[in-house]
């Protein structure tokens, strides 16, 4: 009796197919190949929709290159315009001293200036007056005893000395003290430099730097080895300072500590509170000064905070200049908040500097201005010194050498580079769609279907797929026509100009440099010398009967052709440009071609709907396959029913009439 198997599976659309032994065929390998030579129409779709793809991101490219070189020169906003006729109008400025800085602006003509500087224009400031001293924290008005050897190390403005006490002493007053300590002091240093006293309130002895002697900081310390005097001196303890330099992180608890004004400077609830221009701000003890001037300077007061280092003294100071500078603080005298003594102690309200307007005299005539930064007629002056110390009441009585002179020349250097700078973005922009123009499509490498990757190793693949990407955009006719519209805007004349870009030095190459630019320097240079407006002229005439830039270009045909007749070449290759690539109102032809990312045409462009169209062709033979490939199992699972069936029954008649199957 004959025997058979079977596998029996099931499709994903619920076909049952029926594979197995019974028939003696490889089912899977036979419908296998008879499908592969049903894909080819699949696979040549699957080709020209990789091609597309391919060829969109080609034009996309191209696409991006020409906005790069438009928004670099045919932008308004750019630095590089050649819209902007300040780019053509540049002038070199210089200053016969640092007194003066000048900067030219745009509208200025060459020549020279003089002006002199009677004042600078300042803010209104507060400065603290409260001298820096290195003070004891221990009262010593009484007197103390110091060991013969005791020393102490005195740095003044970074230059260490020791200070020795010879023998022992017991001083019976602070005077006393005082006065052993200036003189082993002197003699360690030089007299002169700093003072030693013993405050009258606090009985602390407290070294300053002398009077004129130039000395900014000074430190106390111990010595290396020996005994240190400090202790006898009251500098030991935890209220004592050792340096006349306030420290921006301690808080400002510990400064006042150090200046000796704790017991006055907060108010009840350890705060201070200062209005500033009418901006209130507070302040706890336990905040570093470093954190109160960051809020005062980042708060809405008008006023900026600032320390010095080298003088020790914190100023505030107004941000406006000029006698309508303003300064007003005031602390609270409310019975809720308490008076806290900031300004009498620290900045002693008294003081505050009013803000003060600049003068100067501009070729003989008197300006007075509220900001040391002005520009008259087109040239932006920075005072930077004064170049007179007397008040001036007329302009006979500067003399010469108080007098700066600002000159202005032309700055060919700047057109020129300019200029040059845009012929070889423009030649490179040009090589770059002419190398794809005449590159050679290679017939022999087609885009790869996915069966054939699966044999290949990626470095295969790219290689492959480069030569397969080379010559998609062979002689493209939108491309050529861009070309040629950009090469006829640069050699056409320009309607009431009488230079073109030939007279000033700019020239073509040889027919198979296919429209590349060359400069002659010396041309160029004489042409922005001898007629800098011409130059300018060429580039940035506007049209007088359709003026403007605008990314929408709505126009009449003959309304475009009397534009670009009449304006010069930066706003004929905007309007080109516009043409090709506009992105707002009507797409140019390049978008209305490939799109462009990250904008409405990215899906709205003739090679998406290609794409999109051949994917519907795709997804249809996709189904028209897989309804074959059930076909073919259909057929063959038929088979193996009927030839299962047949075995049976021939299992039966062999059984019935004894016949062994075997």
């Amino acid at each position: 009796m004959s025997s058979s198997s079977s596998v029996t599976s099931t499709t994903v659309n619920g076909t049952t197919r029926i594979t197995g032994l019974s028939s003696g065929l490889d089912v899977d390998s036979i419908v296998e190949q008879l499908m592969t030579a049903q894909k080819s129409k699949l696979y040549q779709l699957q080709k020209q929709e990789q091609l597309a793809e391919w060829k969109q991101d080609a034009y996309r490219s191209i696409i991006e290159d020409i906005q790069t070189f438009s928004s670099t020169y045919f932008d308004i906003t750019s630095s590089n315009s050649l819209l902007k006729s300040s780019n053509f109008n540049k002038y070199a400025v210089s200053s016969s001293s640092s007194a003066v800085t000048a900067t030219y602006t745009g509208t200025a003509s060459a020549g020279s200036h003089t002006i002199a500087v009677e004042q600078l224009a300042t803010a209104a400031t507060l400065t603290s007056s409260l001298a820096m001293e290195v003070a004891g924290g221990t009262d010593v008005s009484a007197g103390a005893t110091i060991s013969a050897g005791a020393s102490f190390v005195i740095e003044l403005d970074g230059t260490e000395r020791t200070v020795t006490f010879d023998s022992d002493e017991t001083y019976s007053s602070g005077t006393d003290l005082a006065t052993a300590v200036q003189t082993a002091i002197d003699e360690a240093v030089g007299s002169g430099k700093v003072t030693a006293s013993v405050d009258s309130t606090t009985g602390y002895l407290t070294i300053t730097a002398a009077a004129d002697s130039g000395i900014q900081e000074i430190t106390l310390s111990a010595p290396a080895s020996g005994t240190s005097a400090l202790s006898a001196l009251g500098f030991t303890s935890d209220g004592a300072s050792l340096s006349n330099r306030l420290d921006t992180s301690d808080t400002l608890l510990e400064i006042a500590s150090q200046l000796g004004i704790e017991d006055s400077l907060f108010n009840s609830d350890g705060q201070i509170e200062l209005t500033i221009n009418g901006t209130t701000l507070s302040f706890d003890q336990d905040d570093s000064l470093s954190n109160m001037i960051k809020k005062i300077n980042s708060s809405s007061s008008g006023a900026t905070m600032t320390y010095d280092e080298i003088s020790g003294q914190l100023t505030l100071t107004a941000d406006d200049t000029g006698t309508g500078s303003t300064l007003v603080v005031t602390e609270p005298t409310d019975a809720t908040y308490g008076s806290s003594n900031f300004l009498s102690l620290v900045f002693n309200s008294a003081s505050v500097v009013a803000g003060t307007d600049a003068v100067a005299w501009l070729d003989g005539t008197k300006l007075t201005r509220s900001s040391n930064t002005f520009t008259v007629n087109g040239v932006k002056y920075t005072l930077n010194a004064t170049t007179t110390d007397t008040t001036t009441e007329t302009a006979s009585s500067i003399t010469a050498d108080e007098k700066v002179t600002v000159s202005l020349s032309q700055d060919v250097d700047s057109v020129y580079d300019l200029i040059s700078s845009f012929v070889d973005d423009y030649n490179s922009l040009i090589s770059t769609i002419n190398s794809k123009l005449d590159e050679d499509y290679n017939y022999d490498y087609p885009p790869l279907t996915d069966d054939e990757k699966d044999s290949m190793t990626d470095e295969e693949i790219t290689k492959w797929e480069t030569k397969a990407k080379t010559g998609l955009l062979a002689n493209d006719s939108l491309l050529k026509s861009f070309l040629t519209e950009m090469r006829s805007s640069l050699i056409e004349s320009v309607s009431g100009l009488s230079t073109n870009i030939f007279g000033i030095g700019i020239s073509t190459g040889t027919y198979d440099e296919n429209g590349k630019l060359y400069i002659d320097e010396d041309t160029l240079k004489e042409a922005i010398t001898s007629d800098p407006a011409a130059v300018m002229n060429l580039f940035t005439q506007e049209s007088s009967s359709y003026p403007g830039t605008t990314t929408r270009i709505t126009y009449s045909s003959s309304e475009l052709r009397t534009r670009y007749k009449e304006e010069g070449l930066a706003y004929r290759f905007y309007d080109v440009i516009q043409k090709y690539i506009a992105t707002v109102g009507d797409d140019g032809l390049l978008i209305q071609k490939a799109g462009i990312e990250d904008t409405a045409a990215d899906t709205d462009n003739a090679l998406s709907d290609q794409i999109s169209d051949l994917q519907d062709k795709i997804s249809a033979e996709e189904d028209r396959l897989d309804a074959k490939e059930d076909s073919l199992y259909e057929q063959y699972t038929n088979l193996e029913t009927y030839i299962n069936k047949m075995n049976s029954q021939l299992s039966a008649l062999q059984s019935m009439l004894g016949v062994s199957s075997s």
